[in-house]
């Protein structure tokens, strides 16, 4: 006789009583949920071994269902069966999109939906059909969101020098992911080969991210520091699919003791759902009083979305003089955020920087650069701990 738990979500009570009356009589043990929110808590507290899940509900759809539990690592490998009256080919595209690993229109005949059942059983990871505990992950890093208040900012530049030299401080494991897919840069900077990671990875469903997948998308550059890196080739742009982006995020929070996420220029869509996974968010500024206009727009939005409250700072990147430049006191008070370090302008070593395939605080580890990275790195080593 079967003894593996089902977990039957259906807002029709008829349903859920046939459906489950069947599945006992061949021995499954049967939870039952009337809705998504409900089917979510269940799902925490007593992970099933596998789902049948209808789409249509009240309160949130299966497909949106599914889209959270594929993005959590702890419920991303238990088998989803869409079970329901939604028949048509973009019905069926969605749920599989969403992550769904199969899919059946009522009605269907007992016998198909036991077999469907057995399949998915049959072939679904250990630690979905086992009733030990499983081995609990890794806990998550201190997580750095870096964005720009606009493009050219040096975004890049700046969190690949934060992720390096908090390695440097600390020696603990630093993951580096640039986050933007087709623009990507930062292998450029370091003359590194190997730019197709972040590309292949969203070239799945957010069902298939899983963390051995992650981890083979990372590539070396220090001992201790792997980088995740985009292409710069536009054709290699996926369409944009932000479950997959944060699923891939919520894995990466685990593989190092810091993350710092490149979330490149400005606001996209994903970062509406990767900047809430940040324990920091560092927004990037130009001293130009049209520059520092938009960085407090951002600010004032991202505020009003319940976003970065009490841990947002800026990072003054000057390109100018200072002389015909705002104080970093009155850009401070201007944005009302910290301004967490000053980075002065080194047109020359950055030149020469980009000609060795060296970063700055490594080609001028005592430079005025690295002098002031220091300040941020120390920061968030202590915001961290």
């Amino acid at each position: 006789m079967a003894n593996e738990k089902i977990l039957i979500v259906d807002d029709d009570l008829d349903t859920l009583k046939l459906v489950g009356v069947m599945l006992q009589r061949k021995g499954y043990r049967i939870l039952a949920a009337n809705s998504g929110a409900k089917a979510l808590a269940m799902v925490k507290e007593s992970p099933p071994d596998l789902i049948l899940l209808d789409v249509m509900m009240p309160d949130m759809d299966g497909f949106e269902v599914t889209r959270r539990l594929r993005a959590d690592p702890e419920t991303a490998s238990i088998p989803i069966l869409m079970f329901t009256a939604k028949s048509q080919v973009d019905d069926k595209l969605t749920g599989f999109d969403a992550g769904a690993d199969d899919y059946l229109t009522k009605p269907a005949h007992p016998a198909e939906l036991l077999a469907r059942v057995k399949k998915l059983l049959a072939h679904a990871p250990a630690v979905a059909s086992s009733h030990s505990p499983a081995s609990p992950p890794p806990p998550p890093g201190w997580t750095i969101g870096v964005v720009g208040a606009k493009g050219g900012v040096g975004v890049t530049t700046i969190a690949l020098s934060l992720g390096l030299m908090l390695h440097q401080e600390t020696k603990e494991s630093v993951v580096i992911a640039e986050l933007r897919p087709g623009q990507g840069t930062m292998g450029l900077e370091l003359g590194h080969p190997a730019l197709g990671g972040l590309a292949s990875l969203l070239g799945k469903s957010a069902a298939h991210i899983t963390p051995q997948v992650v981890q083979d998308a990372l590539v070396s550059y220090l001992p201790n520091v792997r980088l995740l890196l985009a292409s710069y080739d536009p054709a290699e742009t996926p369409k944009e699919n932000i479950a997959t982006m944060e699923a891939i995020v919520r894995h990466l929070r685990h593989m190092g003791k810091f993350i710092v996420l490149d979330l490149g220029p400005t606001l996209q869509p994903v970062t509406h759902k990767i900047l809430p996974l940040c324990d920091e968010i560092l927004l990037v500024i130009e001293n130009y009083p049209h520059a520092i206009k938009i960085a407090k727009n951002i600010i004032d939005y991202l505020l009003m979305h319940g976003i970065g409250q009490g841990r947002m700072s800026g990072v003054l990147n000057n390109r100018t003089r200072s002389d015909v430049q705002l104080s970093w006191t009155e850009v401070q008070t201007r944005l009302g955020i910290p301004i967490a370090t000053v980075i002065p302008p080194v047109p020359e070593i950055a030149y020469r920087a980009q000609k060795s395939g060296k970063p700055i605080i490594l080609l001028q580890p005592h430079g005025l650069v690295a002098s002031q990275m220091g300040r941020l790195v120390r920061a968030e080593i202590q915001k961290a701990t």
